[in-house]
């Protein structure tokens, strides 16, 4: 940064935190949270199977590129 760009920066005020208007956000936000749907019973069970499907995918692609390197090497 430039000294010129420094000095107007220096300057500036100092931020401050209005503790009411930082409790109303507080309140707002746990609001917002505690009305939220969850999402328990069928994306949980989901997300369980995906885990080992994605690992048994890669076992499969893993074999498949360790066989065309061993056919290539004449092994």
């Amino acid at each position: 940064m430039t000294d010129p760009l420094l000095r107007l920066l220096r300057g500036l005020p100092q931020a401050t935190l209005d503790p009411s208007r930082a409790d109303r956000i507080r309140t707002r936000c746990h609001a917002a949270l505690a009305h939220r749907p969850r999402r328990d019973s069928i994306w949980a069970d989901a997300a369980d199977i995906w885990a080992p499907l994605a690992a048994g995918a890669a076992g499969i692609y893993l074999t498949a590129v360790l066989r065309q390197a061993l056919t290539a090497y004449g092994l």
